[in-house]
């Protein structure tokens, strides 16, 4: 028989809440298939890695470049773009501050031909698409070793007592030790969160070079510029870059309250912290290399989230189980989350990585263990470009099977967005209505389109990432006619804060599962008063466990039973009279949902 399409349920699910009285989040249904999970991508600029891949290009040439990048991404289902917009403090977007980009244009300095502003367009065609955008900055690096001339208005050359040379690759880096320096480079990120509607501020793993400065060029700042009295100078610096976090951190919050802006940031550390640390773990050392301590900043709550970059295999003194494991539980300590940055390139270097690798890193990212691990940001663009090793197909036909959208982030936005009304299907597109703002301001910006067996497996499995069918930025979505005759469907909204947003509504039901009459079992007495009964068709011997939510999608029951004669008899105590769902799960992982009615 054709099923009553026209049964939608909204409920109420939002973001991950420490203490506050935040939009809520509930645990995914299973890790393995989650809807909230960052599904990043860094797209590079520097080198002419990723785009644009040609600086001498025309601006239209530019633009159906990136657009057949961001297509490209949404097809193979990413949600985020870290786009580089300064590498070399120099701006891939029309900045009064810092000078036209030599990735851009090919002469540091030189606007582009005819005008427009690459972050303003790249902001606007993600948005299109559903994509988070994120600028990715480097703080400190100022010329990498290229070979062509700065721009009479570059840092280097307005301020020549700035910066230094690294020892091992001749970068020029912005001393962090001077005061002035750590205002520089936080004036930059409020020009970009004040003028750009970004999705966040990402820092890279650039802070003092890794191969050490040259003479120790920074001597005499540490004596001229250490007015606590820092006994060591390694101790100063990084408390240089902490100062710089701390105070990016501060001023994005400033912008965000005075703006209604829920712009986030994050940093992508190098993957040691302290060599040694995990037991077993060697290589080089963020906090004694670079001079980089990122627990601090998750101690001093000065990041929403960290993003450390794990280039290595799983086993090995580098080993990105052990690391993995490690830094998800530094972020859950701080009620913080994470993001793994992932080597895709490494498929296609000496290191000759073969695609399940990276699928093998997947799947621990979303172990149980790793409950404060949200998703991960692969590096670079040019492995989902070229396909390397198959790694779309793998990851389309498994990890990557159904959509998400990027988590929330606790302390952000504390308002869920309201639902979309009048939620129809004509003919066979479904669509609805732009709801009104909700009492922060805040319009849903995208919505997610679930579809679900009946309305009772719409509460028991509200969380199931598997029932996602898309994510749209529009009013509709046209559905196929098998699904449009078999499933009960879901809409929510989505806010800037990728929090979302729906109500249950117990008036659309579904009458053909009102007979609560299934080719496995049959369900009795219904309504019921102290007890019911689930029997099964065929011959039934394993455990089973039945949970039992209420009309809001509150768990008020789960028990484990094992079959007598192919029948279970449930009698849940404690719970008022109306409308309950239940969710019979087996062993072999199948399950099923009913809606029963206590008396």
């Amino acid at each position: 028989m054709k099923k009553n399409y026209l049964m939608i349920l909204l409920f109420f699910i939002g973001v991950l809440t420490s203490g506050t009285a935040q939009c809520s989040m509930d645990a995914e249904f299973n890790k393995s298939n989650p809807k909230r999970d960052l599904r990043g991508i860094f797209l590079a600029s520097v080198y002419s890695l990723n785009w644009p891949t040609n600086r001498l290009a025309t601006p239209a040439v530019q633009q159906a470049e990136l657009i057949a990048i961001l297509d490209n991404l949404k097809a193979n289902g990413y949600n985020t773009v870290f786009l580089q917009v300064r590498s070399e403090c120099d701006a891939l977007y029309n900045s009064s501050i810092e000078p036209w980009g030599y990735y851009l244009t090919g002469t540091q300095g030189l606007a582009p031909n005819p005008l427009w502003d690459p972050l303003s367009f790249a902001i606007s065609e993600a948005h299109k698409r559903g994509l988070d955008l994120h600028a990715w900055l480097n703080p400190y690096r100022a010329k990498t070793a290229s070979a062509y001339t700065n721009s009479a208005n570059h840092i280097t050359v307005t301020q020549p007592t700035w910066w230094f040379t690294s020892s091992a690759d001749s970068q020029k880096i912005l001393n962090p030790g001077l005061p002035a320096v750590k205002n520089y480079v936080i004036s930059i990120v409020q020009d970009i969160a004040t003028r750009y509607d970004v999705d966040g501020i990402h820092f890279d793993d650039y802070f003092y070079p890794n191969g050490g400065m040259a003479t120790n060029q920074d001597a005499q700042t540490y004596i001229d510029n250490n007015p606590n009295n820092i006994a060591t100078i390694a101790d100063w610096r990084r408390d240089n870059v902490n100062q710089m976090i701390a105070g990016t951190y501060d001023a994005i919050q400033i912008i965000n309250a005075n703006l209604n802006k829920n712009i986030v940031f994050g940093v992508s550390p190098a993957g040691i912290w302290k060599s040694g640390i995990p037991a077993g773990i060697s290589g080089n050392s963020a906090y004694s290399a670079l001079y980089c301590d990122a627990i601090a900043w998750l101690n001093s709550g000065k990041v929403d989230y960290l993003a450390p970059q794990l280039y290595w295999k799983i086993t090995g003194s580098q080993d990105y189980v052990a690391l993995s494991k490690w830094w998800n539980d530094q972020a859950k300590a701080s009620g913080k989350q994470l993001y793994i940055s992932q080597a895709y390139y490494k498929m296609t270097d000496s290191n000759n990585w073969a695609a399940s690798e990276i699928q093998n890193q997947f799947i621990q990212n979303r172990a149980i263990s790793m409950d404060a691990t949200f998703g991960q940001i692969g590096y670079n663009y040019t492995s989902i470009k070229s396909n390397s090793k198959t790694i779309n197909d793998v990851l389309n036909n498994n990890q990557y099977k159904y959509k998400s959208f990027a988590p929330p982030i606790a302390g952000k936005d504390a308002i869920c967005p309201n639902v979309p009304e009048n939620i129809r299907f004509v003919n066979s597109t479904l669509t609805w209505d732009t709801p009104a703002a909700a009492s922060d301001g805040d319009l849903p910006v995208k919505y997610v389109v679930y579809a679900f067996n009946n309305s009772a497996e719409a509460i028991t499995n509200k969380d199931d990432g598997s029932k996602i069918i898309d994510i749209v930025v529009g009013n509709e979505l046209v559905v196929s006619q098998a699904l449009k005759d078999t499933k009960y469907f879901v809409v929510t909204s989505l806010d800037k804060n990728n929090n979302e947003g729906g109500n249950f509504s117990s008036t659309l039901g579904n009458p053909d599962f009102d007979l609560m009459i299934n080719k496995s079992y049959v369900v009795y007495p219904n309504p019921f008063n102290d007890y019911f009964e689930i029997e099964f068709q065929t011959a039934f011997s394993d455990y089973v466990k039945v949970s039992i939510f209420d009309a809001n999608g509150k768990q008020v029951l789960e028990q484990d039973y094992v079959s007598t004669n192919s029948k279970i008899s449930v009698t849940p105590i404690n719970i008022d009279s109306g409308i309950y769902f239940v969710k019979i799960s087996f062993e072999n992982g199948a399950s099923e949902s009913f809606k029963i009615i206590k008396q």
